[in-house]
């Protein structure tokens, strides 16, 4: 009996410390560098989902993220906070209709979603993007980034590298 209660304690423990690993590498500034839609439209600039992002927060055992970024309206920079709420393995948020996302750690720096976002209209478009802690990806980062462009369904041509238009303030107060 005294076994099996080790036992629970020790796979509890584990658990527990995946998710604060998970956390300390998610929370912190990140910076947009890639997108890939199926709607190349919505990702163009000046169009709503064409986010350049600031920051990402893990919350309690990483049941919410909270997603800070900017949307250029003409020359301004709009800044945004939008709550991903966690149920399984996906997140769920409001934003330009409903958004269903996943998160996918590739390394300490490089940070992958995709997403499938649900406007108003029923309309789905699906999204897919690389965050990053720097300003480049070395050649597997990239590699990997395009693999999960073309799990999405996204044609290769509709990736943008989104650094060379983000001129929005570089930090934030989360």
């Amino acid at each position: 009996m005294m076994r099996v209660i080790i036992l629970l304690l020790t796979l509890h423990v584990l658990g527990v410390s995946s998710v604060m690993s998970l956390k300390k590498k998610i929370d912190g500034p990140w910076q947009t560098i890639y997108l890939a839609a199926s709607t190349m439209e919505k990702i163009n600039e000046g169009s709503p989902l064409r986010t350049y992002f600031r920051h990402i927060l893990c919350g309690r055992r990483c049941n919410q993220v909270y997603l800070y970024f900017f949307i250029k309206k003409g020359t301004k920079c709009q800044l945004y906070k939008v709550i991903g709420r966690k149920k399984q393995e996906v997140y769920y948020a409001q934003y330009e209709g409903s958004i269903a996302f996943m998160l996918k750690m590739v390394n300490e720096k490089i940070l992958l979603f995709h997403y499938f976002n649900k406007n108003r209209r029923n309309d789905v478009t699906r999204v897919a993007g690389v965050l990053a802690k720097g300003k480049q990806l070395n050649k597997e980062e990239m590699t990997e980034f395009m693999n999960l462009v073309e799990e999405m369904g996204i044609e290769e041509e509709n990736v943008q590298r989104i650094m060379d238009t983000d001129n929005c303030p570089s930090k934030i107060k989360p």
